[in-house]
């Protein structure tokens, strides 16, 4: 009995000691053999334009890319900062074009040395409102519903001329050729009378 009693109390300090030892911390080799978790290297995705956004182009109902309507010659020269082609002598209308791969895209009408209208002959350039070269009489009409002014063609017997009246009194109008198909062949924004100038300059 005493033997099993010695054999007990041993086991039991064995037990208690067993319950006070701190858990084992890895060390610094086994932290070592873990692999890190791989960082998120996928690229991340390119914002991109939201659906149906609009881009601003040159042509407004004040202006015309970095120049403005009533701006003086000198004004629009050292806004376009590139060479224009053409002379002013004088207060009487000439006309102005920009050089290089601007040259067909927008003639400049100056009158009493003041920017007073622009014209644009090509479909790359959209007009104030969205039409330009190309559309049809139909889709003017539905861009343009409650200012447009339908007139004859001073030239083109089956032509028309799609007039779109300012929204605020004073304001610049848009005027579109149409031919006899029905077609849209230039425009023109500008303020009365130089807007309605049928050979420009000439």
């Amino acid at each position: 009995m005493r033997q099993l009693g010695s054999v007990m109390a041993v086991g039991m300090v064995l037990a208690l000691a067993a319950c006070e030892r701190t858990p084992e911390t890895p060390s610094a080799d086994a932290e070592a053999a873990v692999p890190a978790p791989a960082a998120d290297t996928a690229p991340a995705a390119p914002a991109t334009a939201a659906p149906g956004t609009v881009t601003q182009g040159p042509a407004r109902l004040d202006g015309y890319g970095p120049v403005a309507l009533g701006s003086t010659l000198d004004e629009v020269r050292a806004a376009w900062k590139t060479p224009l082609q053409g002379d002013v002598a004088d207060d009487y209308c000439h006309a102005l074009r920009p050089e290089g791969a601007q040259a067909e895209d927008v003639i400049f009408m100056i009158e009493g040395k003041r920017l007073v209208r622009y014209d644009v002959r090509n479909d790359r350039i959209v007009a104030p409102g969205g039409g330009k070269v190309g559309m049809s009489l139909g889709q003017l009409q539905t861009l343009y519903p409650d200012r447009g002014d339908l007139t004859p063609h001073k030239y083109d017997e089956q032509g028309h001329n799609l007039r779109v009246r300012p929204a605020t009194e004073g304001g610049a109008l848009v005027n579109f050729e149409i031919n006899g198909d029905g077609n849209v062949t230039a425009w023109r924004v500008g303020k009365t009378p130089q807007v309605d100038y049928v050979e420009g300059c000439s």
